[in-house]
């Protein structure tokens, strides 16, 4: 019978969200990640139960046409797998282009041959755009992204594109903004909101690249998830959607945003402006507002505090 849901990257900030989400929905569930990935304890708890299950290896490695059993009963894939993030993408354009974009190709051959239904794609709203825009960036634009993360995203966009035409596998396209939230690694290379609240609440000083002036949309990771599940489940007009609040904030805005939420003193410093970081970039979320309907991302000071009682519980434990 196919009626599983498969996710890769399940290990990941939005992939755990994703899967807590799913497994309260009651959905079965193949949990894809690296051999060295760690799983939540909520979701081990899940598989240990039967609600869903591991997969663990390489994912440009993988002959996914070994794992036919499998995809035979998966209906839809949740493809959130990236080997690298944008600031550190450019070091070795040709392997971050073999490892998400030829792997990505391999396993959708896999998906045409043995039937899956549907693929949910998660690309970058923050990257693929580029500068060459007035700063709200919308779908129709022509993107030119600075990153090679960015590239790599708009090429498997297009390639999903052409797997649609020639086998008739769909897919859409998610062009999220800067999630933040539980389950976000505070110590990363990624998010600002996330670390800039654990560090504050660790009284630890905080790096800002550039004067804070850098403008970014972000979103809380419930919000996201649950407008990632709109995009996947419902019948929209398009195939490609923005996903973001619409509205934009320095990083200087954040720091104080996070100052006085926690009512903390932020110890700051600056340094130079990093060349991977676009000035501005603020998605247009009209398109999606328009094919399913009303959505109000919850205000930055809320996620904050949500984010902020997450870390002060994981304290406790």
């Amino acid at each position: 019978m196919r009626n599983k849901v498969l996710i890769l990257g399940a290990a990941g900030f939005i992939g755990t969200n994703l899967t807590l989400r799913l497994l309260l929905e009651k959905k079965q569930l193949v949990l894809f990640d690296r051999r060295e990935a760690q799983f939540d304890p909520k979701v081990c708890e899940a598989v240990r139960q039967g609600k869903a299950e591991f997969l663990t290896g390489q994912f440009l490695e993988d002959n996914w046409k070994m794992q036919a059993n499998l995809l035979r009963e998966v209906d839809m894939v949740y493809h959130l797998v990236s080997t690298t993030c944008p600031t550190n993408s450019n070091q070795d354009a040709a392997r971050e282009m073999e490892e998400n974009v030829i792997a990505t190709m391999h396993f959708l051959d896999a998906c045409v041959e043995h039937g899956v239904r549907k693929v949910i794609f998660l690309s970058s709203g923050g990257t693929v755009y580029g500068k060459e825009h007035t700063g709200i960036c919308k779908e129709e634009e022509e993107a030119f992204p600075i990153t090679v993360y960015g590239v790599q995203k708009l090429t498997i966009e297009k390639i999903l594109y052409l797997y649609w035409q020639m086998h008739g596998l769909d897919y859409r396209i998610v062009r999220l903004s800067n999630p933040y939230g539980p389950y976000q690694r505070p110590n990363g290379i990624q998010g600002v909101v996330t670390t800039f609240t654990w560090k504050a609440l660790h009284d630890e000083p905080i790096l800002v690249y550039g004067d804070g002036s850098v403008v970014r949309d972000y979103i809380y990771i419930d919000d996201a998830v649950e407008g990632i599940l709109r995009i996947a489940e419902q019948q929209g007009n398009h195939r490609l959607y923005n996903l973001g609040s619409g509205r934009g904030r320095t990083v200087d805005e954040v720091i104080q945003t996070i100052a006085r939420v926690l009512q903390k003193q932020m110890k700051v410093s600056y340094q130079s402006s990093r060349a991977v970081d676009v000035p501005v970039n603020v998605l247009d979320v009209s398109r999606f507002k328009q094919d399913f309907g009303g959505f109000l991302p919850i205000e930055l000071e809320e996620g904050i505090q949500r984010l902020a009682s997450f870390f002060k519980e994981q304290d406790r434990c």
